[in-house]
């Protein structure tokens, strides 16, 4: 027996590479003309001042996609399985049917009531998308070929040659490595397939020796020389084009920023003289000359001489809008339709009367506007008089005043629907404080399993109903005494007092929320930003309980886990801040590495501290009310890093940590809105969510018919520690609709106590590594840019708290991926998501 299953193996690998052979000789039917060949693989090497991504970029021809290693390229076979197809029968019929909708429409424009028919004009236009689309199907063949295959990469050797001229003129004019040379060297393989390797010899760079700057305005010349900060040319610096260019950036700011306002960077100029009759060292330096072409008639300095702001704030439908016309701080408001705060407004211009001109002030002043949501499109005019000042004019029209949005969906989970409706009312500048007013609310069902359900067999009475209504005001500015506010007013200061309700109903418990919460928000960069939340009050009542729940609760007390004071009647308050840096920009051809950071930490029931002892101890002790004392913090970090210039394809690392630790006499159990959990789209996505832990042990197990013992995963696991760790590359497929993308991904990790547990559901750190769950899998991703659809297939690889037969715990279970003997608990966990998951 074990001999044939041995020779099934064996079978079943020469016969997929028996296919897979037959489809790489696909590849032989490509039409090359003579002196075409595939394009395998392009190289560059002996390159060591400038990075290898820089040269690539200057590659036209990008091989074709592999799966695994050459000559495995399934999106070229595709193309060219289907190719034959298309020349004899798709291709005429195109190329026919567009002579017969040319015909037609050249019918329909010459016809008696081409210009009056507004149904003619329909049809012209139907017929002329007809036509481009048949256009582009003959320029780039049928469905299978344009959307699922591939082009074949071809090159040519003039082609190669023409690439290693490129990238030595780049080196040579661009960085500065005016003695470097590339050769080019073709290395053919199987099915007329080639390797091109591009040898750079590269010699010393040239550096800067001097730079002489050259002005006939003395203001000009006092403001570069004396003017302090980065300066992006210096001596012994290596000759970079992107060094004078962002020179050419830098003085342009500066000279804007101090009042020229018609000066562009197109008037510097810069020009380098070296000479190579010279010795070492001074062979390779140069002397670098900036000219600035600065005549005072020609670019006089300005001031601003008055600033008028208009905002139009009619809503299209008054025939009569009053006009409103104020001045505040030497600044003239004139408000149509719709008066909103001067003092607010005024906080938010920097561009003001008597002041030079500034091109900075200029784009805050544009910055502080847009942030404030209530403007669409502000922008400044400046008229210039005849003693050489400014008058500004800032227009901004309002965005209307009641905004309502809704949403409707559904989630899946393993089969079962989970239907939803979000809706939203905005209401603009209320108090006409610039403030916003937001109503919203939410509802739908749950598909997924509850805190006590298995996964396996779920039916329309196992869905979760969830429900609640938010409302925030929100001011531009933070609530704080006048010095406080006045500091942070170019940060973008926002302020949001909130109140909500929830209400959950799932087949375990029925649970209420009352919320109330005061948050601050404020920029100190475009790419960090600050939260602090001084006060966040929920109360949490827990109205009816399944005696299944109950039953649990009880036994996890027991066992020494003190879950059941989550589900009291609780008080629960908290102070928390937040640092968020992220510099990430999510367009996938910005081939740039991009890194996200958050650090939170959350003191609750920090007042009680305030309290007696007796008074406290009389508070947590309380079964009608419990009051919770905790510490927590967590820390977020992701790194983007993109793999191909041209592409879409990037690594994707997250590594997650959080900590918390209760110390009232709650038994050391964090309120279950502020624990941590493991598992789901966003998670650790071989398991269920919220379900993973803690630590080795599940919270209970099931006995097969085989006499296996596996984790239910029945209950969901609240911890107060967490580990996690997710790696994920993400790749272009095809386009319908939208873009198709792909994923593969690992994640690592799990939930563990910090006390009050079993010893295998408290985390220690000898054992933490042999209690890290891991699971792998793959995901498709539908982008249609303004939002995201993802389905992540994710595997179970090891499970921490599958029992062991030494006693122990912790299995690899990938090999019962398809085991029919553990009835199929893992099988693949389907898991569907909105947006990416980190």
């Amino acid at each position: 027996m074990p001999f044939l299953q041995r020779n099934s193996v064996l079978q079943f690998l020469m016969i997929g590479m028996a296919f897979i052979s037959f489809l790489a000789a696909c590849t032989r039917g490509t039409e090359l003309r003579r002196g075409e060949y595939l394009l395998a693989k392009q190289t560059i090497k002996g390159n060591k001042e400038i990075p290898n991504e820089e040269l690539e970029a200057l590659l036209p021809q990008e091989s074709n996609r592999v799966l695994i290693t050459q000559p495995i390229t399934p999106f070229l076979w595709v193309y060219q399985i289907a190719r034959p197809d298309f020349l004899k029968y798709k291709k005429p019929r195109f190329e026919q049917e567009i002579r017969e909708y040319q015909a037609e429409m050249n019918q329909l424009r010459n016809g008696p009531d081409s210009i009056q028919s507004k149904r003619t004009l329909k049809k012209i236009d139907r017929l002329s998308r007809k036509i481009d689309h048949n256009r582009l199907a003959i320029e780039q063949g049928h469905w299978w070929m344009r959307v699922v295959g591939e082009p074949p990469a071809i090159i040519t050797e003039e082609d190669a040659r023409q690439n290693a001229a490129n990238i030595q003129a780049f080196l040579r004019t661009n960085r500065g490595m005016f003695d470097d040379s590339v050769r080019y060297k073709l290395d053919t393989v199987k099915f007329r397939r080639v390797k091109v390797l591009y040898e750079v010899e590269q010699h010393k760079p040239y550096l800067i020796d001097s730079i002489r700057l050259v002005t006939q305005d003395a203001r000009i010349d006092s403001l570069i020389r004396n003017t302090r900060g980065i300066r992006f040319l210096r001596k012994g610096t290596r000759i970079d084009e992107r060094n004078f260019s962002a020179e050419r950036d830098r003085i342009e700011a500066l000279l804007r920023d101090q009042g020229y306002y018609g000066f562009t960077k197109e008037n510097i100029t810069f020009t380098g003289t070296y000479d190579t009759s010279l010795a070492e060292p001074m062979k390779h330096h140069m002397q670098v000359t900036m000219v600035i072409d600065s005549m005072p008639a020609q670019y006089p300095y300005f001031k601003i001489n008055a600033v008028t702001f208009v905002v139009d704030g009619r809503d299209g439908t008054e025939t009569n809008p009053s006009i409103d016309s104020t001045s505040f701080r030497g600044i003239r408001y004139i408000f149509a339709g719709r008066k909103y705060s001067t003092k607010l407004l005024d906080s938010k211009v920097k561009v003001r009367p008597n002041m030079t001109y500034s091109q900075t002030l200029n784009n805050e002043t544009l910055r502080m506007l847009g942030t404030l949501d209530q403007f669409k499109f502000p922008n400044i005019t400046y008229d210039t008089t005849a003693d050489r000042t400014l008058n500004a004019l800032i227009f901004a029209q309002s965005l209307q005043r009641y905004e309502l949005s809704s949403e409707v969906g559904m989630n899946v989970y393993q089969g079962l629907p989970g239907p939803f409706l979000n809706g939203a009312l905005r209401i603009r500048n209320i108090f006409q404080g610039l403030e916003t007013l937001e109503i919203a609310g939410k509802a739908g069902y749950d598909g997924q399993p509850g805190f006590t359900q298995s996964s396996q067999n779920l039916s329309f009475k196992d869905q979760n109903f969830e429900a609640g209504i938010n409302t925030s005001l929100i001011f531009p500015q933070l609530l704080l005494p006048a010095s406080m506010r006045i500091r942070y007013a170019n940060s973008t200061p926002r302020t949001q007092v909130g109140i909500g309700y929830s209400f959950s109903d799932r087949k375990d418990f029925r649970r209420t929320g009352l919320k109330l919460a005061v948050n601050y928000s404020w920029q100190i960069s475009p790419k960090e930003t600050f939260y602090f939340s001084p006060i966040d009050i929920n109360l949490i009542n827990t109205s009816r309980q399944s005696s299944e729940f109950e039953a649990f609760l009880r036994e996890q007390q027991l066992a020494g886990n003190n879950l059941i004071y989550t589900f009291n009647r609780s008080f629960v308050s908290s102070i928390s801040g937040s640092y968020v840096y992220n510099d990430n920009n999510l367009n996938l051809n910005t081939f740039r590495k991009t890194k996200y950071l958050r650090i939170f930490m959350e003191s609750g029931g920090t007042t009680l501290n305030l309290l007696s002892q007796k008074a406290q101890q009389a508070l947590t002790d309380n079964e009608n009310l419990r009051f919770y004392k905790f510490l927590k913090t967590s820390v977020d970090y992701r790194l983007y890093v993109p793999l191909r210039r041209r592409g879409r394809s990037m690594f994707v690392f997250r590594g997650f940590g959080g900590l918390g630790w209760e110390y009232s006499k709650n038994g050391g159990i964090l309120p279950y809105e502020k624990a941590f959990f493991a598992g789901g789209a966003n998670s650790m996505r071989g398991w269920n969510p919220r379900k993973l832990g803690l630590g080795g042990r599940a919270a209970s197990y099931d006995t097969l018919k085989s006499g296996v013992v596996v984790p239910s995963y029945k209950f969901e696991r609240p911890g107060g520690l967490q580990l996690e760790f997710n790696a994920e590359w993400r790749f272009p497929l095809f386009k319908l609709f939208g873009d198709f993308n792909g994923a593969l991904f690992v994640d690592a990790g799990n939930v563990w106590l910090l006390r009050q547990g079993q010893e295998e559901e408290i985390f220690k750190v000898k054992s933490f590594i042999g209690q890290t769950a891991l699971d792998a899998g793959f995901g498709l991703r539908f982008d249609k840019s303004f939002f995201i659809l993802r389905a992540d297939w994710g595997i179970k690889l090891y499970e921490p708290s599958r029992p062991r037969l030494d006693g122990g715990t912790g299995q690899w279970v990938i090999k019962d991926l398809f085991s029919e003997r553990l009835e199929n608990r893992y099988r693949p966990q389907l898991r569907f998501g909105i947006g990416y998951p980190f």
